[in-house]
């Protein structure tokens, strides 16, 4: 004997449904995924090379018209390291409001991104505001699985230079060269504070060992060509400068190396008329 039809219980059909709509809305959101994070790689390569408004407007196709919204659960657009590259994109552009909106959006995110503290800790640098910098750095630092921690230190160390602590720079730069010795960037740090203090001999050691581990440093290489001037090794310096112009012409070290040559040109000629 047949049982007569009864209507599915109304708890079932809403869950079939429920399945039906996330099928078709899982597939539409990994690919918003996979397209944000095309854009954010295009955008980093963009940001290398110094074409900050091309990295921009990557990130702004990738995110489209609405960004990350916490409460509508956008999920898909909230993802910390976008905001945090549009921060680094309008720290370089020196745009100080939209650096700081973006990076702390990102922090609201993601409380844990150290790397946004650190960039936080940069633009307060930047602005000349050293003590809340350090505060920054102190937090991206005290997470233990910050990779870029030597950075952050590195940030932190010119504050405190700049607050007038050469001491405390010193030990948290030299501390980090325990840590990490093939850091080229606290190597520059050091030859930057010994050429300050005209401590020479200093400047162009630090200067040369952070060479020796990345050639392609063009700001340690102009540094040493002021090293070389103040020393009066005046050929020397239009070398190193001159070397800067053909290994990467278009960085902003080689117009600043540029214009240190154009000096050496003005002081040759002045002497040349003299009687």
């Amino acid at each position: 004997m047949h049982k007569p039809y009864q209507p599915l219980p109304w708890i079932f059909l809403f869950g079939l449904c429920c399945c039906f709509f996330l099928m078709g809305c899982y597939p539409h959101q990994e690919y918003r995924e996979s397209k944000l994070t095309f854009h954010k790689e295009v955008a980093k390569i963009h940001l290398a090379e110094g074409r900050f408004q091309d990295a921009l407007k990557e990130l702004q196709r990738g995110m489209g018209e609405k960004s990350c919204d916490l409460e509508s659960q956008l999920f898909y657009k909230c993802d910390p390291e976008v905001y945090n590259l549009m921060g680094v994109i309008y720290l370089n552009l020196k745009d100080w409001k939209k650096a700081e909106e973006s990076l702390s959006r990102a922090l609201k995110i993601d409380p844990n991104f150290s790397e946004a503290y650190n960039n936080l800790g940069l633009l307060f640098l930047l602005q000349g505001k050293y003590q809340t910098a350090i505060s920054y750095f102190e937090k991206a630092i005290a997470n233990p699985l910050y990779t870029n921690a030597h950075s952050a230190k590195t940030n932190m160390a010119q504050a405190y230079y700049l607050l007038g602590d050469k001491e405390k720079a010193l030990e948290i730069l030299i501390g980090l060269l325990r840590e990490k010795s093939d850091y080229p960037d606290a190597l520059l740090k050091l030859g930057e504070i010994y050429l300050n203090e005209r401590d020479l001999n200093s400047a162009e050691f630090y200067f040369k060992q952070a060479l020796k581990l990345d050639r392609n440093l063009a700001e340690a290489r102009y540094y040493l060509g002021e090293v070389f001037l103040l020393q009066g090794r005046t050929e020397l310096a239009r070398e190193i400068w001159e070397s800067l112009l053909l290994t990467q012409p278009n960085s902003p070290w080689s117009n600043k190396a540029r214009e240190r040559i154009f000096f050496l040109e003005r002081i040759k000629q002045s002497k040349g008329n003299k009687p």
